[in-house]
């Protein structure tokens, strides 16, 4: 019959030699299934149609029978299904069908048992359970199908409530109590179960918790069935309370060997997890979601861990296998797969350590990788077994470590995300929340040292970037030194430079964390990680990750993933990458030892600063574009200034350009003032001023240094304009006036010289002298005009427009505003014309006619685009002061409500806070208790005092009484010239 095999305890299966036999449909297999149960005897056509129909089969059922059995007899082999007086044959070779090998291995256990050797009767009964593989017969229709279902599933549970006994006489119950607890709560009806439970309680010490068992069934017998227990439970009891010494366990016995001849292996409980860490701390929502995955009633689960060298991957497996020791309960694997180190496991290493683990002799190990695996995936098969899978380098690595079956489940960790793995369910593990990191440093350290030095144990996790394993070094360190205290060890690791140097301790060190998984690197791959971190910005586009490695955007994007897949790079929102802080200083002490380091940062800063420049002079649209660059006629994107500013780039481009400023050879300072220039043209919202005004400053020190007189007059620019922002007129002065002064000198370009006029005249116009801001704007008008530029024409008029309404002049300042408006409408630009109109509305509030004013302000509105937010948010302003004025301030604090919202949306700090004090003057001329307009002053003062606005100084004084008394007044920034 060709070495047929055949299974029923699991889905209906069967083999000829080694390979697997296609059966056919339910249905089919159904029929066979009957046969099967009744090898080597005949079975009549009739009984194979009640069998699969029962009282209603259909009209050609014997028909079907037959086609049926001419399909098996080619699957099987006509020597293997005959015809026999009306019915059929199905011969089976004895051993060849797993429920006879079954019932011989229950009649074996019971002779061992009866002739006292219950361990050996234990270790059969538990290759008897091995045969299983889930449910029985599952998905075969049919009343007979459906009956041996069931019968074959309560006689499993019978098989495993004699197994468990034969252990508990055996004196195994310290080996089997968690399984015994597992399966007596998933048949909490079945007494024996919970007799069982009981007495290895009371053998393993637990005698309170044995007898809680007995109270428990008791509630639930008479809940439930209205019964008490049986005399069993109640003698259990009863000698349990007496301490009666029978109930001694036996000697745990040495495990018996099978016979020589036996095909099967008695089932190990493995128990390779290694110890569970005492201190472990957080990561409560990540335990609920594995512990969720790992448990889910599906085939198998499978549960992916990724993250960066050092986060913790591996100490949340072990304690969440730790935590799951009761659901698995016939045992835990696990393997080092070394995959982050550079010397990764080989399957078959694994499996060879596995098998084992389970009981195969090494001489019975088969030499190739498919042979293990199936074997391996056979003595899992039926049993609750978690596999923990540590440090895997890749999903080829792991495939064949996976069961095949329902029942087990598996637990892998790895810096690679192994995105190929069928059906696994990926968490990505980051830092520790900043509270987490606190809390393990304290668990290690003890609270009450660490309370008396809260914020520099606060300081000391954040710069070390919250990673678990930088954590626990640090706590190491201070708990082996109880004289050091936290503000000492934060002294030593503030110097960035050597902050990997302090974070080493015995064999931890979070550099040899890195170091694994950058060794994993091709050359390709090594030379972006190290490159990506040159810039000091909080993170990259993508199209600045192709700029700095000077690749496609395409292949640099692919190649920022590949490090993103291997943890080595973080995503910390669509399309923007960063390497954490540790990564990063590693990246950089790599790039340090480089030979051509001043070559490489340079290079690097170069190609990010032209892909910025070329961004910014989009953004800015011609004119400005002509201001602040070289370039003649940059192309205008109508949304580019908006996206530019909601991506807040202004933070990378000031560290970018501070960063290269302070370079030994930093030749194109051109580049850099250009593109500072640009961008504080682009940014004037108050979120912009620090970062600017330290670049500007060291800009200005590096120019000065080389004699660059365009890049220093670009510096002073940004210098004076961010000055003359946050209020600080004399300093703003003295840097525009020299700024005027250097382009004249140096005959530099014409637009600059006009912005420099314009600037200048714009904070004239703030510290009062509105005459010397006439002059500054009208040369600057004087200079677009000559540089036939319309529209800067008619934007300068506006200023001067604003200028002449500072010195009452109201009918020149309409004047101007008309000569504006002609050109607007020649360029027909809505943009400018919304300008225009603003500009006449202020005038008319000034003169004290609000209606006119509200007439202007709702026609810009009108003009304007729905996705210019900043303008539409400062007109908004404007109408709510007029609409202030006449005494609607219904209508004022919905206009300010808009305001809040607009520039909210548009990023704009300094503009939410001037609408957020707006709103509150409005609620203000409402509310006679002023209590929201109180909150909404507080909450500007905050944005406004934090940017370093002016405006923040009448906030402090609204605040009145009642508030903190040490709320901060306006900081002034610390790049003030001295």
């Amino acid at each position: 019959m060709g070495g047929l095999r055949f299974a029923v305890l699991g889905p209906v299966r069967g083999w000829r030699d080694e390979g697997e036999l296609a059966l056919g449909p339910p249905q089919q297999r159904s029929m066979l299934l009957s046969l099967l149960l009744r090898a080597n005897h005949p079975v009549s056509a009739q009984q194979l149609i009640d069998d699969l129909w029962g009282e209603e089969p259909p009209a050609k059922a014997a028909g079907v029978i037959r086609t049926y059995v001419h399909r098996l007899r080619r699957i099987l082999g006509p020597a293997a299904l005959t015809s026999l007086d009306g019915g059929y044959v199905l011969a089976v070779e004895p051993g060849r069908l797993d429920t006879d090998r079954c019932e011989e291995l229950i009649s074996k256990a019971k002779r061992c048992r009866g002739a006292g050797e219950c361990a050996r009767a234990a270790t059969t009964l538990r290759s008897a359970l091995a045969l299983w593989h889930g449910e029985p017969m599952p998905g075969l229709p049919g009343p007979y199908a459906e009956r041996q279902r069931g019968e074959w599933t309560e006689r499993r549970v019978a098989l495993l409530e004699l197994c468990l006994e034969a252990e508990v006489e055996a004196g195994l119950s310290g080996e089997i109590v968690a399984e015994l607890a597992a399966v007596a709560a998933e048949h909490p009806l079945r007494e024996r179960l919970s007799e069982l439970l009981m007495l290895a309680l009371y053998r393993t010490g637990r005698q309170a918790e044995a007898l809680n068992v007995y109270r428990a069934t008791d509630r639930r017998l008479r809940a439930e069935l209205g019964v008490t227990p049986g005399p069993g439970l109640r003698e259990l009891q009863r000698r349990i309370l007496a301490a009666d010494a029978t109930l001694v366990a036996p000697a745990p016995p040495r495990p018996a060997a099978e016979e020589a001849d036996s095909p099967y292996q008695a089932p190990v409980r493995p128990t390779q997890v290694p110890a569970d860490v005492t201190d472990f701390t957080g990561r409560q929502a990540e335990i609920k979601a594995l512990r969720t995955v790992l448990l889910a009633p599906r085939s198998m689960p499978v549960a992916a861990v990724a993250g960066l060298g050092g986060v913790g991957k591996t100490a949340l497996a072990v304690h969440v296998a730790h935590g799951l020791a009761a659901d698995f309960p016939d045992g835990q694997l696990y393997v080092d797969l070394h995959g982050a180190d550079g010397r990764p496991t080989r399957p078959e290493e694994a499996l060879g350590a596995f098998l084992r683990s389970l009981g195969v002799p090494t001489d019975g190990l088969p030499p190739k990788l498919a042979e293990r695996s199936g074997q391996f995936r056979s003595l899992l098969s039926g049993r609750r077994v978690l596999v923990v899978l540590d440090n895997a380098r890749d999903a080829e690595q792991v495939r064949p470590l996976l069961p095949g079956g329902p029942g087990c489940a598996v637990l892998i960790t790895s810096r690679a995300r192994l995105g190929s793995l069928p059906n696994a369910h990926f968490t990505e593990l980051s830092v520790f929340a900043p509270e987490e990191a606190v809390g393990l440093l304290g668990q290690v350290v003890g609270q009450e040292r660490l309370l008396a030095e809260a914020d520099a144990a606060g300081e000391l996790v954040r710069l070390c970037g919250h990673l678990p394993l930088a954590v626990r070094i640090l706590a190491a360190r201070l708990a082996c030194r109880p004289s050091w205290t936290v503000a000492r060890l934060l002294d030593k690791l503030s110097e960035s430079r050597y902050r990997l140097d302090v974070l080493r301790t015995g064999d931890l060190a979070v550099e040899s964390a890195f170091r694994f998984g950058y060794d994993q690197l091709d050359a390709e791959q090594a030379r972006a990680f190290r490159l990506l971190a040159v810039p000091d910005a909080p993170d990259l586009s993508p199209a600045a990750v192709a700029a700095v490695l000077d690749l496609p955007q395409y292949e640099a994007e692919e190649l920022a993933e590949s490090l993103v897949d291997c943890s080595m790079l973080e995503t910390v929102a669509p399309d923007r990458y960063r390497h954490h802080d540790l990564l990063r200083a590693f990246a950089q002490r790599l790039t340090r030892d480089s030979e051509t380091i001043e070559d490489c940062r340079a290079a690097a800063l170069v190609r990010l600063a032209t892909h910025h420049h070329t961004e910014t002079t989009a953004a800015l649209g011609p004119s400005a574009a002509r201001a602040a660059l070289p370039t003649t006629e940059a192309p205008h994107t109508p949304d580019a200034r908006a996206a530019a500013r909601g991506r807040g780039e202004y933070l990378s481009i000031g560290a970018l350009v501070s960063q290269y400023a302070r370079l030994p050879e930093s030749t194109r300072l051109d580049l850099m003032a250009e593109l500072l220039l640009g961008c504080s043209l682009l940014c004037e919202t108050g979120q912009a001023t620090r970062p600017l005004g330290h670049a500007a400053k060291d800009l200005l020190h590096a120019a000065i240094q080389q004699g660059h007189r365009a890049a220093e007059t670009r510096a002073r620019l940004v210098l004076g304009r961010l000055l003359t922002e946050v209020g600080s007129e004399p300093s703003a002065l003295a840097e525009l006036l020299r700024a005027r002064d250097l382009c004249t000198a140096h005959d530099l370009p014409r637009p600059l010289l006009a912005l420099a006029h314009a600037s200048l005249a714009a904070c004239f116009v703030q510290v009062g002298r509105p005459s010397d801001a006439v002059e500054g704007f009208t040369a600057a008008v004087s200079v677009w005009e000559r540089l036939g530029d319309r529209r800067s024409v008619a934007g300068e008029l506006l200023n001067l427009a604003g200028a002449f309404a500072e010195l009452g002049r109201f009918e020149a300042a309409i004047r101007v505003i008309d000569q504006s408006l002609a050109i607007c409408h020649e360029l027909a630009d809505r943009e400018l014309q919304a300008l225009a109109l603003d500009s006449l509305g202020t005038i008319a509030h000034d003169r004290g006619e609000f209606e006119q004013a509200l007439e202007h302000h709702r026609g810009a509105l009108a003009l304007l685009r729905p996705d210019d937010r900043r303008r539409t948010g400062r007109t908004l302003l404007q109408l709510t002061e007029s609409l202030r004025a006449v005494g609607r301030s219904a209508e004022a604090v919905e206009a300010a409500g808009r305001a809040v919202e607009v520039l909210t949306l548009d990023g704009d700090r300094r503009g939410r806070g001037l609408a957020l004090a707006a709103l509150g003057d409005a609620l203000a001329d409402r509310d006679a208790t002023k209590d929201s307009a109180q909150a909404c002053w507080s909450e500007a003062h905050d944005i406004l005092a934090a940017i370093g606005s002016p405006e923040a100084d009448r906030l402090h004084a609204l605040i009145g009484p009642g508030r903190p008394a040490d709320r901060p007044r306006r900081q002034w920034p610390s790049w003030l010239p001295a």
